[in-house]
């Protein structure tokens, strides 16, 4: 059986990870994250979750935001 994705809101993320929505939504205009939309709010999945822990991982290690989108 299938569950349904989980979902998160754009300051579950940033209260989990320490980090502003506005750096969220920075990192969405730079192509890094792209979350689903429904009207105005940004759906993100696990997916995106995952994204986002993986360039913070990268921003720690020195790698730019191009780095990091590649």
């Amino acid at each position: 059986m299938n569950q349904p994705a989980t979902i998160f809101a754009i300051s579950d993320l940033a209260r989990e990870f320490g980090i502003t929505p506005r750096t969220i939504r920075f990192w969405e205009d730079q192509g890094i994250l792209s979350p689903q939309r429904e009207g105005s709010k940004r759906i993100f999945t696990r997916r995106d979750r995952a994204r986002l822990k993986m360039a913070l991982r990268g921003k720690r290690l020195g790698l730019s935001l191009a780095d990091i989108r590649t």
